[in-house]
């Protein structure tokens, strides 16, 4: 079977036929016989909310082949064989022997059982690793055929990039600045202003509730999230030449759908389906070398 599947940071996107599947990412080893824990070839991991959350660019551990795992699970039959569709950020992927490690560490057996102990066995056979962000572009290509900044902004990493059909590794930033990383300073922010903690967990239900909190509450998301974005978005950008006149400013990732209404003061436009446009502009491009 195919599946097309999104390791992303904070969330993974999971594509097989026409089932979508969006699910936490956060996963940690811990003991065996912890509470809730999965066993994923002989290790033992919580994958929930509950676990740590990721704060470094490096997808190439030990633990995304363990979210794999925990990701196919649900989908795939005992015994399955699958050939997978996957993503690097762009900082990782230029670099060829990166997407070949990436490959060869999600390929090969799993055996994974949930918390009550039903087991199921199942190979990956074949991984092919596209770009982030840039495969979001193949859905709209009229905007390879013009001069853009795009920005990728997911649950670890902030990447900018011009791209003028392809993209210019020279006019790149990129800053482990992420929804995780945003979400921790936030909650910093509203444990010091409020003097009552505030987790980094805490400040993202915040966030998801802002329409009902208070306006002092709302005044210091807004004023946090507009600094943020000036420190690493638009310094980073004008520091790599972008300038509003000659160049579109087009944004993706789940980051880009938390913070629109930020992006947009700055003229930033969110892709169409910024969510799921990384997975089917993968699945696109993997159809275009004529896998189906």
């Amino acid at each position: 079977m195919r599946i097309e599947l999104d390791l992303g940071n904070k969330n993974y996107k999971l594509k097989v036929g026409d089932k979508r599947i969006i699910d936490n990412s956060n996963i940690e080893e811990v003991l065996n016989g912890t509470f809730g824990a999965w066993e994923i070839n002989e290790k033992s991991y919580i994958a929930s909310s509950n676990a740590k959350a990721k704060k470094d660019t490096n997808k190439i551990t030990v633990s995304k082949s363990a979210l794999l795992g925990r990701a196919l699970y649900p989908v795939v039959e005992d015994g399955a064989e699958v050939d997978l569709v996957t993503l690097l950020p762009l900082s990782l992927y230029i670099n060829k022997e990166n997407r070949e490690k990436f490959a060869n560490l999600l390929k090969g057996d799993y055996k994974v059982a949930n918390p009550n102990g039903a087991t199921k066995c199942f190979t990956v056979r074949s991984v092919e690793v596209f770009c982030e962000g840039f495969s979001s572009l193949i859905l709209e290509p009229s905007l390879l055929s013009e001069p853009i900044f795009l920005v990728d902004f997911g649950g670890v990493d902030v990447t900018g990039v011009f791209v003028n059909g392809t993209p210019d590794t020279s006019r790149m930033f990129t800053s482990e600045k992420g929804m995780n990383i945003f979400f921790e300073g936030l909650g910093k922010e509203i444990t010091s202003k409020t003097l009552s903690t505030c987790t980094e967990k805490d400040a993202e239900l915040y966030f998801n509730k802002y329409e009902s909190l208070p306006n002092s509450l709302q005044e210091l998301i807004d004023t946090y999230a507009t600094d943020y974005i000036n420190k690493n978005i638009v310094t980073p950008l004008a520091d790599k030449g972008y300038n509003s006149i000659i160049h579109k400013l087009v944004c993706v990732g789940g980051g880009a759908i938390a913070l629109n209404k930020y992006l947009e003061e700055i003229g930033l436009a969110t892709l169409k389906n910024a969510l799921w446009s990384n997975v089917e502009g993968a699945a696109a491009l993997s159809r275009l070398r004529g896998n189906n």
